[in-house]
């Protein structure tokens, strides 16, 4: 009885795969996907890599003048370029906090308002920051030797519009006195 032949076997289990071949052929597939799918390759991540990173993202004024003053330099025209921003207020950063709200016996309505914290065992606590919100700009004044020509004018009118996010009229191209420098 329990020796059956390979023929016997494939003759009895022929009707059946004819019958059940797509249910077997989805089961084979799945398996393949399985094995193949699996991350066996992938790097393992380190448990102390998952913190949050800080990046400290500061504005700084006096850089991003330079760097622009660069680029308005390199338009067609413009020989030398000296420029001056006015920014309104400074960078703000938004912490996260938890704000409860309870009410007292006399319906009086009581809010406390904590600073939620993130808390690691080797580097202390710090405050959860939620957003850093930039200083905006309120006007420009660029000095450059071009502004004599209007093309020149109106290019770097565009280009201190478009990288400061200010409208045309706050920003004001002048032509540069290029005699005290030779004095």
């Amino acid at each position: 009885m329990w020796k059956l032949n390979f023929s016997e076997l494939t003759s009895k289990l022929q009707p059946m795969a004819q019958k059940y071949k797509y249910v077997l052929l989805i089961f084979l597939v799945g398996i393949i996907m399985l094995c193949l799918g699996s991350p066996r390759d992938a790097p393992k991540q380190d448990d102390n890599n998952t913190n949050i990173e800080n990046t400290t993202s500061t504005f700084d004024l006096s850089s991003f003048e330079d760097s622009l003053e660069k680029q308005l330099s390199s338009i067609n025209g413009a020989g030398e370029v000296s420029l001056l921003l006015s920014i309104e207020g400074t960078e703000e950063t938004v912490y996260a906090s938890n704000i409860r709200e309870s009410t007292s016996s006399d319906s009086n309505n009581i809010y406390e308002k904590d600073l939620s914290v993130l808390s690691d065992s080797s580097y202390g606590e710090e405050p959860v920051k939620v957003k850093s919100i930039s200083p905006t700009f309120r006007g420009a004044v660029v000095l450059c030797e071009g502004a004599a020509d209007v093309s020149v004018k109106y290019s770097i009118t565009e280009a201190v519009s478009a990288a400061c996010g200010l409208s045309m009229d706050k920003i004001s191209v002048l032509q540069m006195d290029t005699t005290q420098e030779d004095k």
